[in-house]
């Protein structure tokens, strides 16, 4: 997995890195309420989180101190752009809230 740096206009330093999901929720939205329940055939237990449609097939997350981007289509080959083309897929990337954790 390539990780880059970069320095944007401000002179922040940011991390670039692709995250695919390996085991993605298969129900993106709630089963309609007439639907039979669903009968679990997973054998062990494990977390797994909703994400919205645009994430499923991965994303890029920008880091930097203090913040966090996601930005969901992206180039194949955003590894090999120049620092400026980083900054610039950075711009237009939604930026990450931090959402209490359960307990917190």
């Amino acid at each position: 997995m390539p990780i880059r740096t970069f320095q944007d206009d401000r002179g922040r330093k940011w991390w670039v890195w692709p995250v695919e999901p390996t085991h993605v929720e298969r129900r993106v939205m709630d089963p309609p309420e007439n639907d039979p329940p669903v009968i679990e055939r997973r054998q062990r237990r494990e977390i797994r989180i909703q994400i919205g449609e645009q994430w499923v097939n991965g994303w890029l997350a920008f880091e930097t101190k203090g913040e966090r981007r996601r930005l969901a289509e992206f180039p194949p080959d955003w590894d090999r752009y120049s620092e400026q083309a980083l900054v610039h897929l950075c711009n237009q990337a939604a930026v990450v809230t931090n959402r209490p954790r359960d307990g917190d």
